[in-house]
């Protein structure tokens, strides 16, 4: 709630001048994407489980929701990841995490998945709230007869990419923390497709 009303406030502002030439459009598409670096760390009152950190894959893919025009939009968006080879890199404790990270965000140019024809660079700004749990299996004696442990933080993000024809592709950014010092950050690709507007073009 302390990221959202800072975040709404944004949104209205940048927003509002455009308000009155507004044609609502409404998207549903897929968002796939894949830390190709992740860090997930436990409460700090947790310190048995894992801190860990992934390279290269940690993929994940969920449903998409979009609400504006051509030239901006509001999306809505949650997935389901895993991340199969993360790990502690200083002492192991268990491998693997499940991530589920969701967030609402202001899209602009090629991002806003309600482009048309012309491909055009963009970028997105939004916050979010991550559940993830690290040590899925081969866990260490200290902790494999434990049930696992959920996080939750909020974060926020930024994207930057280009897109046409209710495609789009960017490289993106994400960092959080919870009151407990738990913190999330993550840093790759996404692709993200509008059926509604892909029905345009076929």
């Amino acid at each position: 709630m302390i990221l959202f009303r800072p975040f709404l406030l944004l949104c209205v502002l940048v927003l509002f001048p455009g308000i009155r030439e507004l044609k609502a459009q409404i998207g549903f598409g897929v968002h796939f994407g894949n830390d190709l670096y992740q860090y997930l760390s436990n409460d700090e009152d947790r310190s048995d489980y894992s801190n860990t950190s992934t390279i290269l894959l940690a993929p994940y893919v969920g449903p998409k929701l979009y609400v504006g025009n051509p030239n901006w939009s509001l999306s809505l968006q949650t997935a389901i990841g895993i991340s199969p080879f993360s790990w502690d890199w200083s002492e192991y404790k268990g491998l693997g995490n499940l991530f589920l990270p969701s967030s609402i965000a202001a899209n602009f140019g090629g991002l806003s998945g309600l482009t048309e024809n012309q491909a055009s660079w963009g970028f997105s700004v939004g916050i979010g709230y991550v559940l993830g749990m690290t040590d899925l299996y081969f866990r260490n004696e200290e902790i494999r007869g434990e049930g696992g442990q959920l996080i939750g933080a909020p974060f926020l993000q930024a994207a930057l990419g280009f897109g046409a024809k209710g495609t789009s592709v960017s490289w993106y950014i994400r960092y959080g923390q919870n009151p407990n010092s738990a913190r999330f950050f993550s840093t790759g690709i996404a692709l993200d497709i509008n059926f509604f507007q892909r029905q345009k073009f076929r």
